[in-house]
């Protein structure tokens, strides 16, 4: 299995105690710290993912629960009215994030905020996130990485400026977290209320092609 390497500080120094609490006899401590590496390795675990064919099928951002479907009457990115897909990620979740369509990163944008519950319908405007607006030849979107409770980290792999391709591994959050993603009107969606869905390929709009 393949791990992503932002995971490499949290389970090398657990197995590394591993060995030093086996060299001292701490037999339970050291089966303490082996779930811990093994649940560290599990939850930064980096899956193969192919998206489907079709240029015009937008895919998952993330894996997840699809926590809501709604209608948006406008936002700073996007012009004219718009519809926004929640997707909330638990701790069983794969946690990394990817591009759900090919696009140029506009602008990336860190907001500081609050660690509530990112289940939380307020967890999306009050909590700590990072914001990439994609610029794409069939539609343009705005992605919103939001960490919770027990994320406190996240990490962008792109930068302003940037091609990337449908699928792409755009960013990482640590420990249970949401992803908002903003879409034009004229992208059909494809998934509903508590639909599970898998990043880099699940589809869940599609643009005319």
């Amino acid at each position: 299995m393949r791990v992503a390497k932002q995971g490499l500080p949290f389970i090398l120094p657990s197995f590394a105690l591993i060995l030093v609490f086996l060299a001292l006899g701490w037999w339970p401590l050291a089966a303490l710290f082996l779930l811990l590496a093994c649940a560290f390795t599990f939850f930064f675990r980096d899956p193969d993912r192919v998206p489907p064919p079709g240029e015009h099928l937008l895919v998952s951002p993330a894996d997840g629960e699809v926590l809501a479907v709604e209608a948006v009457d406008s936002s700073p990115d996007l012009a004219g009215p718009a519809n926004k897909i929640t997707i909330f990620l638990s701790l069983l979740d794969v946690h990394l994030v990817r591009a759900p369509l090919a696009a140029t990163v506009d602008r990336v944008d860190y907001h500081p905020g609050k660690f509530l519950p990112a289940y939380k319908p307020e967890a999306g405007a009050r909590n700590e996130s990072m914001t990439l607006v994609l610029k794409g030849g069939r539609a343009d979107i705005v992605m919103k990485m939001i960490v919770g409770v027990a994320a406190r980290r996240i990490k962008c792999f792109v930068k302003s400026g940037e091609a990337v391709a449908r699928g792409q591994k755009v960013g990482l959050m640590c420990f249970g977290s949401r992803v908002e993603l903003i879409l034009p009107r004229a992208v059909t969606i494809k998934v509903g209320l508590h639909d599970k869905v898998k990043a880099g390929a699940t589809v869940i709009g599609e643009v005319q092609p």
